[in-house]
Order: C-alpha cells, then structure tokens, then sequence
C-alpha cells in the first residue's frame, strides 16, 4: 500500500550516526582498536563494530517503548515492532509518524481511529514446501549478511515468497528488531501475505513464534534451536518450526507435513 505520508515525514535530513537510512551496511559500523589474545600473547587489532543507539517510540504524546537498534531502516522497525505488538493489522492504521533525530533518535506516531491492541492471531496456511528450498533459502540468506559480516555482531531476518521469491530482509543488532524489519518492510509495501517462510538467524523462542504467528507466516526457520516454550506455541498454533538449519541438514520440532519433497 503506498503511504506518501509516511515518505514525507522522513524527509528532513538527518544528523551524525542517522544517516543510515537506506545507506550501505558499512555505515552502520564503526572502527575500533582492540586487544586480541592468540598463541600465547596479546596483539592490538583492527576491527569494525555494529553501531547500536536507542530510538524513542511514541504513540499519541506517550512514551511505547525505547527501541535499542541498528540505526537505519526505521520507518521498517516501527511499522513491523507495531504489527507484531499487534497495535495494527495493516499498513492504513498508521495515520501519521515523524522522525526527530535531534538528540535522543524519537519517532511519534498517529495511530487511525479504528486501531488499538488486538490479539487476532490468523491460521497460518496450508502451504507445502520442498526441504531442499530451505537449503536454498539459507544460503541466499548468508550472502545477504552484510552488516554481520562486517562486525560479526548481528542478527537477521528474511521473508520469502512460496515461488522462492525473497520479499524482505533486515538487519539489526537485535534479534526481535531484525524480524520487524522484514516484516515492517513487507507491510508498508503491501507484500506480507505472499510470505509463507520466515528464516532467523537466531535461536527459536517463544516470541520470535509469537511474531510469525501474528504475521501469518506458516513455516518459521532458525540456525539454532528452538525453545520448549516456542516449540509448544508452534504446535498448538499450526506453524512449522524449522532449527539448526544448516547447508545440509536442519531439525523439525512442529508440523514437518509442510515440508514434502516431490
């Protein structure tokens, strides 16, 4: 759905360490000396480390929440944190958001008359996939992980299509804000429902399953492994619950029918 207000509110330049916005992964880091102990001795080194400030959430005058994130990317962290808090369904129940990176990074936001904490967590869908496409999927994630390659410190989150199609990814210093990114970006662009397989780079905990759920997404992946407690929403809720997915091999704690080869 195309949101021009939206646009326009992030229109003001920004200031110093948010000039991230859209910009490449090596600014979201930053150079470092450091001290690293090998063979015996320790030597001073050279290395890069993920950039991580704090953005103030505001709704209607009144403080949500303090988003401790990789700068960058906001508008997609704001709208996908609101969605998976299920603040609102859709991209329309945003009426207004402004940032103000003077200071202390805050984003305000206008919230449609209609919209308000719900707790509607759809089925997810009774879609089939091959196992060898999260191998895939995996790898194409990797080649994606810029930020993490540069700083080793970070988490990600992609969206695909059940045609392979990759329809958003983020990045983000924090796990749970990497996955609103992806989802965030799916929604202001009008693309969340053609999602059926989220990969994290992360481990599968209860609210990491808790997002899929609310975003509708059916199968949900992981490089580590999954919590009881996510393992036990997943299965009461009819998401396939993917971990320690590798290039070769992975586990399936929940719901394995959805992935079928032939």
């Amino acid at each position: 759905m195309a949101l021009p207000h939206l646009k326009a509110a992030t229109a003001e330049p920004l200031r110093g360490e948010e000039r991230t916005q859209g910009l490449t992964p090596a600014k979201l880091s930053r150079p470092t000396t450091l001290q690293r102990y090998e063979n015996g001795r320790f030597q001073f080194h050279g290395d890069s480390i993920a950039v991580e400030s704090d953005l103030r959430l505001m709704i209607a005058g009144q403080q949500e929440a303090i988003l401790s994130r990789t700068p960058g990317d906001d508008l997609n962290l704001v709208a996908g944190h609101l969605f998976s808090c299920s603040r609102i369904r859709e991209a329309g129940d945003l009426a207004n958001i402004s940032f103000n990176y003077r200071g202390v990074a805050r984003v305000d936001v206008e919230l449609a008359g209609c919209s308000g904490i719900r707790r509607i967590y759809p089925s997810p869908r009774p879609v089939r996939v091959a196992p060898e496409m999260l191998l895939e999927f995996k790898e194409r994630f990797e080649r994606r992980q810029n930020l993490y390659k540069n700083t080793g410190s970070t988490h990600a989150a992609a969206l695909f299509a059940e045609d392979g199609e990759l329809i958003s990814f983020g990045e983000d210093v924090g796990r749970h804000n990497a996955f609103d990114k992806a989802v965030g970006r799916a929604l202001l662009e009008g693309s969340l429902d053609r999602v059926v397989i989220a990969i994290l780079s992360s481990r599968l905990a209860l609210e990491l399953t808790v997002k899929a759920a609310v975003a509708n997404i059916p199968i949900l992946c992981g490089f580590s492994a999954a919590t009881s407690s996510g393992i036990g929403y997943a299965e009461e809720n009819n998401i396939t619950l993917v971990g320690r997915l590798k290039s070769s091999s992975f586990n399936v704690y929940a719901h394995g029918w959805r992935l079928q080869s032939g």
